[in-house]
């Protein structure tokens, strides 16, 4: 058998390898519905944290405009926005980095 053989028998194997792998699906454990009620309850309990500054942010935005300090109003409303990207896309992060 020469090199070149091995070679091209070493590369078939190592190609067929990752197909004998097994990928099963995630399962929760029994026993362990509380763990999504709480994430389930923190995800709402942050959108309201997140609504209310919202609206703290839009109340301070309109203060600071009256008076003429309007050049930092932007971050007042931007930051509680990002934060509910964030913690909309939380689920759809873990589902992509779980590959699930």
């Amino acid at each position: 058998m020469s090199a070149l053989e091995i070679l091209h028998a070493a590369n078939d194997f190592a190609a067929s390898l990752p197909l004998q792998i097994p990928d099963p699906d995630p399962v929760q454990p029994p026993g362990t519905e509380g763990v999504t009620t709480i994430l389930s309850w923190l995800k709402w309990i942050g959108y309201v944290v997140v609504g209310g500054a919202i609206i703290i942010g839009g109340t301070l935005i309109a203060i600071s405009f009256r008076r003429g300090e309007g050049q930092d109003a932007l971050p007042k409303i931007l930051w509680p926005m990002g934060g509910a990207i964030v913690i909309g896309a939380g689920a759809a992060w873990i589902t992509t980095l779980a590959g699930a």
